[in-house]
């Protein structure tokens, strides 16, 4: 038995009316660490049956907390569990959705009235009778609160009390609070490719549903029918919801690292992510951590981004999806035919360093190829067996592939790294802003300066937020559909859309001006260097400029990175809030200043 030993954490158990809880929820105390806690995935039925057994009366499993002190005195609550169950209250409070067809009455509470007054939340019809409002509101939250001295113990209570019964996949466990180069890794992948990334692994619970996966009935998120591995025929829904696409992502990225290559079973990635006891098994954890390190995280999530973004432009050429193309019309799903077809083309392009020079060569020698991958049934998948299908399938497209040119950083591939950026846009808007382009919208196709010194005043501001933070300014993606209206107006250039943003490019206005998007590239860069952005940030936006491809669009992407003191345009210094651009007084240049030293 083990010995008993002192707690250290202080626990609080009591219960809470939801009204005090949304309270709470509104002053933005709840925060959710996604270093262990799940995706918001509960489904529209899972929401409403919750809410029901509120009005109805019925217990409700405890809310798990873990109170931390902030800089201000007051207390923040990270959630440890019961993060699915409050987000299905506040959005019922909120009017996302009905249950039986009837909205809460948001004049119940004096908080949803207030809300309501000012005309930021709007009350929908039917309404729930008065008696099930006031019930839900006065219904009895069960919560335990503890105070603990680190995040070690955080991700240790997590882990235990989800390692009893079903609440989460294995994957998830294997994951949750594992703070080690592979699982980042595979953390930091996985969420680029489902779109729900973030630009920090804590977030307040009120911005989890901003990149929550969702469904069409919902009004917010990410549509889950347009994650790549629903999409493409990978994975089903509810395996997505399971954290199968980590598990994917783990096995492939194993793969990519290690020499000998491993085999793809349950109880290996359990090694990989420490989740096992034993010499053997902690030789195997050191071994992957030791493969990651050496790469570097960022370089391995790189290597993957390259491969699935030319995928990505395979499958957008074909019309078809991933399992339309190898296996037919109507495929089963193919998690295991999609590693063998990723690895391939991580064979050809990043080991032999080729590249595509034949897209259309490409797809006809991919289209039925899943007939001569046979990928073995059931759980096991040896190692032999696994990098023989990869080595067959990369000599079956090899035909389509030549040695790749010369490397040019300015004119990368950038699919799933620019959507990530429009997502993460979502939860922290003062650090990115988006311009159509570098014209004026009036059909005189005359540069527009005003539009850019503001670009570069933005970029100042995005650097005086908080030291240590990146933040981007994207030309030729606008943030209206108005303006992307007008742009294929004048230009007759459509737009592409994803997520609430239309990707105009700036090809339109290379021609329109007579130049090449390289001559315009150089223009740009030439006007960072003699504008009056201060050093050294005026050297860091021009040597990282970027001009990228998204599908059949050119982007420049100019990137602000925090200096070591605050930055300037032309003497003055500038802050975001939102996406509102301000000028800082001169009587506050001692506390932005000092906000910097902080940190020295």
């Amino acid at each position: 038995m083990a010995e008993v030993q002192k707690s250290r954490q202080d626990l609080t158990v009591k219960g809470e009316s939801i009204e005090r809880v949304y309270g709470n929820y509104q002053a933005w105390r709840y925060v959710v660490n996604r270093r262990y806690q799940r995706k918001l995935v509960w489904t529209l039925d899972e929401k409403r049956r919750f809410i029901d057994s509120i009005i109805s009366g019925y217990p409700v499993p405890i809310v798990l907390l873990a109170e931390r002190k902030v800089a201000t005195g007051s207390s923040q609550f990270e959630i440890i569990d019961g993060m699915q169950r409050l987000n299905a209250v506040f959005g019922f409070i909120e009017n996302e959705y009905d249950v039986n067809g009837r909205f809460f009455d948001l004049n119940t509470m004096a908080e949803t009235k207030a809300l309501l007054d000012a005309g930021k939340l709007q009350q929908r019809e039917l309404l729930l009778a008065r008696e099930a409002c006031v019930q839900v509101a006065s219904y009895t939250v069960p919560l335990s609160i503890y105070e603990f001295t680190g995040d070690g113990e955080v991700d240790e209570v997590f882990r235990r009390i989800n390692s009893g019964g079903r609440k989460l996949s294995r994957q998830e466990l294997r994951i949750a609070g594992s703070t080690g180069h592979f699982a980042q890794a595979v953390r930091n992948i996985a969420a680029k490719v489902r779109g729900d990334v973030s630009a920090s692994d804590e977030l307040p619970l009120n911005e989890m549903k901003k990149i929550s996966i969702t469904n069409r009935e919902l009004p917010y998120g990410i549509d889950v029918d347009e994650v790549f591995w629903i999409k493409q025929g990978v994975l089903t829904k509810e395996q997505v919801r399971e954290s199968r696409d980590e598990e994917i992502i783990a096995d492939i990225l194993a793969f990519m690292l290690l020499e000998p290559k491993p085999p793809s079973r349950s109880e290996v990635l359990d090694d990989f992510f420490g989740f096992s006891d034993g010499e053997a098994q902690q030789q195997r954890h050191e071994q992957i951590e030791l493969a990651t390190q050496k790469v570097t995280t960022e370089v391995a999530a790189a290597d993957f981004q390259r491969v699935l973004d030319q995928l990505k432009i395979t499958l957008n050429r074909s019309g078809r999806t991933l399992g339309q193309l190898l296996l037919g019309e109507q495929p089963p799903r193919a998690p295991r035919y999609f590693q063998v077809v990723f690895l391939a083309l991580h064979k050809l392009m990043v080991v032999e360093n080729q590249e595509v020079v034949d897209q259309d060569q490409l797809i006809k020698l991919l289209d039925g190829s899943g007939a001569k991958i046979q990928v073995p049934e059931g759980g096991r998948w040896g190692a032999e067996d696994r990098t023989n299908l990869v080595n067959g399938a990369a000599g079956m497209y090899s035909a389509a592939f030549g040695p790749a040119k010369t490397y040019d950083p300015a004119r990368v591939r950038w699919i799933t790294q620019l959507e990530n950026i429009l997502t993460q846009s979502h939860t922290e808007q003062a650090a990115y802003d988006f311009k159509q382009g570098f014209l004026r919208l009036d059909g005189k196709h005359t540069f527009d300066e005003d539009s850019w010194n503001k670009i570069l005043k933005t970029l100042a501001a995005i650097a005086n937020i908080r030291k240590g933070l990146r933040g981007y300014v994207l030309l030729g993606v606008a943030d209206t559909e108005a303006d992307a209206k007008r742009v294929t107006e004048i230009y007759r250039a459509d737009a592409r859309p994803f997520e609430g943003f239309f990707l105009t490019g700036v090809e339109h206005e290379a021609k329109a001006l007579g130049r090449t998007l390289d001559d315009l590239f150089m223009e740009l860069t030439t006007r960072i260097k003699n504008s009056p952005l201060s050093e050294p940030l005026r050297d860091y936006v021009a040597r990282n400029v970027k001009l990228v491809r998204y599908y059949d669009k050119a982007v420049f992407v100019f990137e602000a990175q925090a200096q070591q003191e605050p930055s300037s345009y032309d003497g003055a210094f500038f802050v975001r809030h939102g996406n509102k651009l301000v000028e800082i007084p001169s009587t506050q240049y001692g506390e932005l200043f000092k906000r910097f030293l902080a940190g020295n």
